[in-house]
């Protein structure tokens, strides 16, 4: 069965975590991906989370310091349909892979750039990665936190750019099928942090005031969306609207919470110097049960929760065999692991569970043996 991205080659001469893993994504897809990297392998084969994001792709080593190597590059681009870059804007014109070199080369090409920050911006030649870009976009000072800014971790603002530059590449493709052209795309790193944080930002009267709470870490922030130390262990409770706020308070036999105007905006508009009030509520109820306890209950009632579980107790879960989340993959270099699944399905065109990354260069005699390239 066809897959919806079938036909469609990408040369994926990005960086970091972003355009990899959209290109990954993509490939799942049906997409053919040419990883273009220097000899010798990306810096990014030193992170242990290469193998996932540069699954499905074929390699081929290209020195693009030489002339020769440039070259090369834009004999691929000629017959590209998407080209994916993480370079600065500078960078990308002195290489001579710009948007507007190539697209004399090649008008059909769409052309994604996932630089650090927006090329129309004062700051579109400076350096970053997912961490800079958390802090600047005020990411690390929207975590509802005493003691802000907190450190995040999980590279948000790259998987943003990595989901969003997949929705900005297919509806270019879709736009050249209605009128024949490519076009530039650009989703930087800073457009994929503010993607993750739009619906925290919050405007008008209610918005959360800073300060207010004593408590700090994991028991700190939002009263009705954090973790919770039950007899056993610990849950996370998700009431990520009012409507699973007000079911939780009927839940506890706390109606009187629903109605009580400090909380009227719950959870999200909950100011601050009453977090602490609603969660002395809280905490000794779910302290006097266990985690199975709450969890049922909670999931009977249609309450977001889940338990606390190492990875290998998550991996173990009988939905992840259900939904396909994890499968296993042959690995070249590791052996058997495993890996994510097919991420999206779609009625008559399903992706697939794309082959193991490539070895460095693995696939650059091939490839550049093809018609049109020798």
């Amino acid at each position: 069965m066809t897959s919806v991205l079938e036909g469609v080659t990408i040369l994926d001469m990005s960086g970091d975590i972003a355009g990899p893993y959209a290109c990954m994504l993509m490939a799942t897809m049906g997409a053919r991906v040419i990883k273009i990297e220097p000899p010798g392998g990306s810096l990014e084969r030193t992170d242990p989370r290469f193998p996932l994001w540069e699954r499905g792709k074929e390699s081929v080593a290209l020195d693009l310091a030489q002339a020769g190597g440039r070259e090369t590059a834009r004999r691929l681009v000629a017959r590209a349909d998407l080209l994916v870059q993480s370079w600065l804007p500078a960078e990308a014109k002195a290489l001579g892979l710009d948007y507007e070199s190539l697209r004399l080369l090649n008008p059909r090409l769409i052309y994604c750039a996932v630089p650090p920050y927006p090329s129309a911006t004062s700051d579109a030649d400076t350096p970053g990665d997912h961490y800079t870009i958390a802090a600047s976009s005020g990411m690390m000072a929207n975590q509802g936190a005493p003691g802000n800014p907190d450190f995040v971790y999980a590279p948000l603002a790259a998987y943003g750019a990595a989901f969003t530059l997949c929705l900005a590449a297919t509806s270019a493709l879709y736009m050249r099928e209605i009128g024949g052209t490519g076009q530039k795309v650009e989703v930087s790193l800073f457009h994929g942090a503010m993607a993750m944080q739009s619906a925290q930002f919050v405007s008008g009267s209610w918005a959360p005031a800073a300060g207010g709470s004593t408590r700090q870490g994991i028991r700190a922030g939002i009263p009705v969306y954090r973790l919770f130390k039950a007899q056993d262990g610990w849950f996370f409770l998700a009431c990520g609207n009012n409507t699973f706020f007000n079911k939780l308070c009927i839940l506890l036999d706390h109606p009187e919470l629903a109605e009580d105007e400090r909380y009227r905006d719950a959870p999200w508009g909950i100011p601050r110097i009453h977090h602490d009030a609603l969660a002395d509520i809280l905490e000794p109820v779910f302290a006097a049960n266990t985690v199975a306890h709450w969890v049922k209950l909670m999931v009977d009632n249609d309450i977001p929760c889940a338990p606390v579980q190492s990875r290998e107790q998550y991996l173990q879960h009988p939905q992840l065999a259900v939904n396909q989340t994890i499968v296993p993959i042959e690995d070249p270099v590791l052996g058997p692991v495993l890996q994510m699944g097919v991420p999206l399905w779609m009625h008559g065109a399903p992706g697939d569970v794309p082959p193991p990354a490539p070895r460095p260069g693995e696939h650059t005699e091939h490839i550049l043996q093809e018609p049109g390239l020798r």
